[in-house]
């Protein structure tokens, strides 16, 4: 099994720091999700220290680096292993969730193969990132060799994310966004989601399994 980002290896002690340090950018991107009606067989992929999984009542996390998830291995039913080769059958999940995580994959197209294998007939997906055309994309970009878990990250834009989706056999397709303004804005208020993408910085892409 393999991880292109081994700072959350090295580095797991500080990974909950961005959410103290940014409490309203998360509580922002939570609230997406919250509108979603997550529920059922549900799983998130890359769960880490499952700071979305468990508000949101996410019953199972995949995640491969042991001393992330060690935290939460009493509260979420875990499993070790990587996006691209899911443990997990085919065809037995309501929804799958990937947050923040497809930019660390390996292979991105081979992991929403693998979201789209485990979902049932008419299961959902729900795929978070932060847009690498927004305003926090960008300054991302520019700051990622000086970033402990950034530094081996690939941003992609909404439009090749939705394409992925669609390639694989997502249909009914619905985008959401958040985080708009810049930086001192967005850290001040916890904003509400909108439909579409283009003006928010944190994206989440919806699609369904037929």
């Amino acid at each position: 099994m393999k991880i292109r980002n081994v700072a959350f290896k090295k580095f797991f002690e500080n990974y909950d720091d961005w959410f103290i340090e940014n409490e309203n950018l998360y509580l922002s991107e939570l609230k997406i999700f919250q509108k979603l009606g997550i529920g059922g067989e549900s799983v998130e992929i890359g769960i880490g220290t499952g700071k979305f999984a468990r508000p949101l009542g996410i019953k199972y996390g995949v995640e491969p680096t042991k001393e992330m998830y060690e935290k939460i291995r009493d509260k979420v039913n875990i499993v070790e292993g990587v996006a691209e080769y899911l443990p997990i059958k085919t065809g037995v999940m309501n929804w799958t969730v990937m947050i923040t995580t497809i930019c660390f994959v390996v292979a991105p197209l081979l992991s929403i193969k693998e979201m789209y294998r485990i979902l049932k007939k008419n299961g959902k997906c729900a795929l978070g990132f932060v847009d690498k055309d927004s305003p926090i994309g960008r300054l991302y970009q520019k700051k990622k060799e000086k970033s402990k878990f950034y530094k081996e990250a690939t941003f992609f834009g909404t439009s090749e994310l939705l394409n992925m989706m669609k390639s694989v056999g997502f249909t009914h397709l619905n985008v959401w966004q958040t985080l708009y303004g810049d930086f001192d804005e967005i850290r001040n208020n916890v904003q509400e989601p909108k439909a579409g993408y283009g003006e928010g910085s944190f994206v989440v892409i919806v699609g369904e399994k037929l």
